[in-house]
């Protein structure tokens, strides 16, 4: 017992003189650029739907929305494979990565936030079209500014 509060004394003692160690500073919002009247417009549904939602959710919402965009930007690269070589798979990659980072790894329930698929939806369809067309850089540059709104939403600034 005299050992144990010897070793306790020395402890605190090392703390009160050196300090606690730095622990590294939590990822604050992603660095986003406030989007065009028209994209807030696009938007505007979701950002409503994600005013209610907790900060957790609206974090990981505007990660996911970030991550997306960073993905589909380097599309655009010249040393890089295309992957999205239509809006299908621009689609189907957004679909992919909200069903594995918002429902699987959040545990965050289809309908959780009534209407926020529908509004997405609406979003993609305002923006780019229902048809399947051809992803240019002038396609490929409206998917990377709705995904970096759609974070933006994400963040609460919508």
């Amino acid at each position: 017992m005299k050992l144990a509060r010897i070793i306790a004394g020395c402890v605190l003692l090392a703390v009160a003189i050196c300090g606690l160690p730095s622990m590294p500073a939590p990822q604050a919002d992603p660095a986003l650029e406030t989007p065009d009247e028209a994209m807030r417009t696009v938007t505007n549904d979701v950002a409503r739907i994600l005013r209610v939602a907790s900060p957790v959710d609206r974090a990981l919402w505007a990660q996911v929305w970030s991550k997306v965009a960073i993905t589909a930007s380097g599309d655009a690269d010249s040393n890089v494979e295309v992957v999205f070589s239509d809006t299908r798979g621009l689609r189907a990659f957004q679909i992919i990565a909200l069903n594995i980072a918002w429902r699987r790894l959040a545990g965050n329930a289809a309908g959780k936030y009534a209407g926020l698929g529908e509004a997405c939806e609406k979003a993609f369809n305002d923006t780019l079209g229902k048809d399947v067309q051809a992803v240019t850089p002038a396609v490929r540059a409206k998917f990377v500014a709705l995904a970096n709104a759609l974070a933006w939403c994400g963040i609460n600034r919508g």
